[in-house]
């Protein structure tokens, strides 16, 4: 008896122990699974939040300083009106190790034999003069959709930026100037905060580059002049931004002076390249300018790229 009461007392004390043990080992199983939940928050809340801000989009500065913009086909509709005449850029297109600048048949919009006002550039000195024109087959050459290209031919006078045709106001005369580029390192892009201050028989210009937003919701870039308490907006173009990409630019500044004779500026600048190999540029004068404007568009030209 006594030795069954041993046996007894020894299994027991061995159940307590093991039972003691073992709800000891789920107290600690569950005391660490609490206090990792509780540590492992944070860190799976930061590679959460990680996560999120590496897929977030850059911040939006892209502040409109113009509203209620026409859309593009409304703003097509308007610059369809007013006077319209040829404009054949030169200098900016031509091959410098051709004698000749050429273009595709389509967009050489020239009679033979025509006589043009050619906008030349004299040592220091900008003037229009009358050429005769011509165009002749470069033969062998094919351009942008295997169109046929020519030669265009003109009387050589000095270096020729662009050739005019068409437009009422405009004669063989010096033409006062403020800006030309000559070189590609003296350039003005007009990009968004482009600001440049312009001076004319007295009167003090304006030139700045602006955000806006389109009534369809459209951003946009907007090149305005200004002076004697008038704004305009000249023209405008799309606003585009992303990690890879920025269209923050109307264009390139070519020229600005007076070009007909009014004693108010002028302006000639190119448009941004949205087409590679392709180019395009945009001649606004003061004189046909009308409804309380500084300047109208009066000619452009476009040649097509890849």
């Amino acid at each position: 008896m006594e030795r069954k009461l041993k046996l007894f007392v020894v299994f027991f004390s061995a159940f307590v122990i093991g039972a003691t043990a073992y709800n000891f080992g789920q107290l600690s199983l569950f005391m660490w699974e609490q206090e990792a939940k509780t540590t492992s928050a944070p860190e799976s809340q930061t590679e959460r939040l990680e996560i999120v801000t590496e897929k977030a989009l850059p911040p939006d500065d892209f502040v409109p300083e113009f509203t209620n913009l026409p859309a593009f086909d409304e703003k097509l509709e308007i610059d369809g009106v007013g006077t319209k005449g040829r404009l054949i850029d030169v200098k900016e297109n031509r091959d410098p190790e051709a004698s000749w600048p050429s273009y595709s048949r389509s967009e050489l919009l020239v009679k033979q034999g025509e006589t043009w006002l050619g906008f030349y550039s004299d040592r220091s000195k900008m003037r229009l003069a009358e050429t005769t024109v011509k165009r002749m087959p470069r033969h062998g050459y094919l351009g942008p959709g295997d169109e046929p290209y020519d030669w265009l031919k003109y009387d050589k006078k000095g270096d020729l930026v662009f050739l005019l045709n068409g437009i009422s106001g405009l004669k063989p005369r010096e033409v006062p100037t403020l800006f030309r580029k000559d070189d590609p390192a003296e350039g003005m892009f007009l990009e968004q905060g482009f600001r440049r201050n312009f001076s004319l028989s007295g009167s003090e210009y304006v030139l700045r580059v602006a955000a806006g937003l389109q009534r369809d919701g459209g951003t946009v870039n907007v090149l305005v002049l200004e002076s004697e308490n008038r704004s305009q907006i000249v023209t405008f173009n799309r606003f585009y931004k992303d990690d890879n990409t920025l269209y923050n630019s109307i264009g390139e500044l070519l020229w600005v002076g007076d070009m007909d004779g009014d004693g108010k500026l002028d302006l000639y600048f190119s448009d941004f390249g949205f087409e590679k190999g392709g180019f395009g540029s945009n001649l606004y004068l003061s004189s046909p300018a009308k409804d309380g404007n500084l300047v109208e568009w009066v000619a452009g030209f476009n040649s097509a790229g890849c």
